[in-house]
């Protein structure tokens, strides 16, 4: 995950006070807009269900405790947990680490439970410095706004910073449509860049189609 000069990534570390002021000053809201009717693939789809709809809705009181303090939804904290590590037990989701290992900044996470706290802070933080976007507001994301949470987590700024789509970015949207099949990692040439610009993604799916499986009501 990326932790650069271009933006706060994640590891760092927010007081209660420093989020309650966040959400006081952020004054974005989210209109209630049409649902958005999935058109994930079939060979996506059967992915997400063989794999990861079951851990991750077997885990659902743990994100939704977890979940609660940050004020965002369970299944965004959900899909973070799989797409980093595949929600396993023993490992963190901040990073993809094993539990109790030093990360590259110095942090580290002893319990699932501190981990995904910290994973939550992030999508909080980053989606509101890069994207002006309150994941902590009342109503429902749409599948765009979706995709930058996202991009914003594993890449901070950099998308923003090369003018890229965030609905160009397999770890947010692969899978999403017929279309979102055999992506391949943004072609940015910069060094902070933290997976293989070019390199084919090779998961099935990537978050939002992930969060949409976990019925949540994204807009278009």
């Amino acid at each position: 995950m990326l932790t650069s000069a271009v933006v706060a990534g994640p590891g760092h570390t927010s007081s209660p006070l420093d989020r309650q002021k966040h959400q006081i000053a952020s004054h974005r809201t989210h209109p209630t807009g049409r649902r958005y009717h999935h058109h994930i693939p079939p060979s996506a789809w059967t992915a997400l269900i063989t794999t990861a709809r079951t851990p991750l809705l077997r885990g659902e009181p743990l994100y939704r405790d977890v979940a609660q303090y940050s004020g965002i939804r369970w299944e965004l904290l959900a899909a973070c947990d799989w797409m980093q590590c595949k929600a396993r037990s023993g490992y963190s989701p901040v990073q993809g680490e094993k539990l109790g290992s030093v990360n590259p900044d110095g942090t580290i996470y002893h319990t699932r439970s501190e981990a995904l706290e910290q994973c939550a802070e992030d999508l909080v933080d980053l989606a509101h410095s890069v994207y002006g976007i309150d994941v902590t507001a009342g109503g429902d994301l749409s599948v765009r706004d979706l995709a930058c949470v996202f991009a914003a987590f594993r890449w901070g700024g950099l998308l923003k910073l090369h003018h890229t789509s965030a609905m160009e970015f397999p770890y947010s949207v692969a899978g999403l449509t017929a279309e979102h099949i055999n992506m391949r990692w943004p072609k940015i040439d910069d060094p902070n860049t933290p997976d293989k610009p070019g390199g084919r993604f090779r998961m099935p799916f990537g978050a939002v189609p992930l969060v949409l499986s976990l019925n949540y009501p994204a807009t278009v």
